[in-house]
């Protein structure tokens, strides 16, 4: 499949050159001009299970947008392939939206088909509240910058002074009234063996006629970073996350939960939203990441306050060593872009400068919501109406509150007027911790835009994912090491050390970028 869409790439690429030749803290209520017939925005956001619909008289956020910019939006969503359609049949809305990795972005940047920004905003919009350094991670070869970045993290606003700072996903969670059933004290669960002893504990809890899952949420990496994985040697070169200790250990560590039936085989055919139901239902004692539980634990709590899903930390591996976790991705979740060809420049400049606004981006994160918060003493604080509102029907209330268009959020505008006590919180469960920026890594690791490297990497990492399912379910620690080094094997037969050294360069060259 993944060389269909290649070569449908290919062939978009060709038809495209054949036609085109080759931060503020204003209020939003002082950009939106809010005045006369409303424009309606078309965007196309190529995420597979994304759902918005556009209700401004139920939703209170949509409706706060179109009082103060005058635009209505109408969304679509779809995955990648349909996005390919909508460019080869010059069918391309006003607003695009991608993972910002995706070919097709760089597609869509290097075809024409996008609006260089910069001029955009300095005509039409130049409060616009982006960070300097967005723009030239961004920054195309040609010298202009397309594209707007969710859940940026840059150095602007990573600091002390603004009140940013990296955070991660790689957690765990644990059911606290069935961990109390268990009689495992929380602090073991940050070693393997307390663990063991609590998951072992679990395996024959219910949870209204349900049989408790003990543990879920796996992905190798996870652990292999709580276990202390390193992602550079002493003199800075990029380190495969195959060839580190941890990578193994944390496989044998799975194949043992696989093994005592700790972990169940529909983990590794399940779906995050399979997964997310399974933590509404109640079914999940112990969690691993935490995309996995997010809103679910919320639901789940709604439904009954003693079942809380808990966080817990992280899992020491054989060495003690400290966690060395990956940030959330510091270079952005999405990237959005703007279509040469819309009629609408000027109220898509205004809508995107509303969006970034310090007012506007708490509206639109998903943990705070609009019209559900007062500022005091340069904090948000959650009204206790709305607290109330929540705790008796989360969905209810996040139909009613929540926008779900995260395309612009800056998380560092959040973390800047986060209460007190949630940062203390931050600041002490990660005290033994270290995160580390993302961006290079991501770099290392992403498709780019070398065919014959694209090629390499991908044939190599499905061999691997096949092979993971097989070593994770091994009869014995022994063939599951066996199984390991022979993928490993077959992997360098296959041209890892050659894509490893084309990682190291991306690696290298990212980390120069980002100085």
């Amino acid at each position: 499949m993944k060389k269909v869409v290649q070569a449908v790439l290919v062939i978009l690429w060709g038809v495209l050159l054949f036609r085109t030749g080759s931060g503020t803290n204003l209020l939003p209520e002082e950009i939106g001009h809010g005045n006369g017939e409303p424009v309606t925005l078309t965007w196309f956001v190529a995420l597979e299970g994304y759902s918005k619909q556009w209700n401004p008289e139920k939703n209170v956020a949509d409706a706060k947008i179109l009082k103060n910019t005058g635009v209505n939006l109408e969304i679509k969503s779809g995955d990648l392939t349909d996005l390919d359609a909508l460019i080869a049949t010059d069918s391309l809305p006003d607003l695009i939206t991608v993972e910002a990795g995706t070919a097709e972005r760089f597609l869509l940047e290097n075809s024409g088909l996008a609006v260089a920004l910069e001029p955009l905003f300095a005509e039409y919009a130049p409060d616009v509240n982006i960070p300097e350094s967005m723009k030239e991670w961004y920054r195309n070869q040609d010298g202009n910058w397309y594209s707007v970045a969710s859940y940026y993290y840059g150095p602007e606003r990573v600091n002390p002074q603004y009140g940013g700072y990296l955070g991660t996903h790689n957690n765990n969670y644990v059911r606290s009234d069935l961990l109390a059933q268990t009689g495992v004290p929380m602090e073991d669960l940050r070693t393997k063996e307390g663990l063991l002893a609590a998951l072992r504990a679990a395996k024959g809890l219910t949870y209204k006629n349900q049989q408790i899952i003990p543990y879920s949420g796996w992905w190798t990496q996870n652990l292999a970073e709580q276990f202390g994985m390193d992602i550079e040697d002493d003199q800075g070169n990029y380190l495969s996350k195959y060839r580190q200790p941890e990578w193994l250990e944390a496989l044998q560590f799975g194949n043992q939960l696989y093994r005592e039936k700790l972990m169940l085989p529909e983990e590794f055919t399940e779906s995050l939203s399979q997964r997310r139901k399974q933590v509404q239902s109640g079914r999940i004692f112990f969690c691993t990441g935490y995309s996995n539980v997010q809103e679910a634990k919320d639901i789940l709590c709604s439904k009954d306050k003693n079942a809380q899903m808990m966080y817990v930390g992280q899992v020491r591996g054989d060495e003690g060593r400290i966690p060395n976790l990956k940030s959330v991705s510091s270079g952005g979740w999405t990237a959005t872009l703007v279509y040469a060809g819309t009629q609408h420049k000027k109220e898509i400049a205004e809508f995107i400068s509303y969006m970034t606004q310090e007012e506007a981006t708490l509206d639109a994160a998903p943990s705070i919501g609009t019209e559900t918060y007062d500022i005091v003493d340069n904090s948000y604080v959650i009204r206790e109406s709305v607290q109330e509102e929540f705790a008796e029907n989360y969905q209810k209330a996040a139909e009613k509150y929540y926008l779900n268009v995260e395309f612009f959020v800056d998380w560092t505008v959040v973390q800047k007027y986060q209460p007190s006590a949630e940062r203390r919180d931050f600041n002490e469960q990660y005290r033994n911790c270290h995160i580390y920026d993302s961006k290079a890594v991501d770099a290392a690791v992403s498709l780019g835009t070398d065919n014959e490297m694209q090629q390499l990497r991908e044939k190599i990492e499905d061999f691997y994912d096949s092979a993971e399912i097989e070593i994770l379910t091994s009869e014995s620690e022994e063939i599951c090491t066996q199984k390991f080094q022979e993928t490993i094997s077959q992997m360098e037969k296959m041209g890892l050390e050659k894509l490893e050294a084309y990682q190291g360069q991306q690696y290298a060259n990212a980390k120069k970028k980002i100085r």
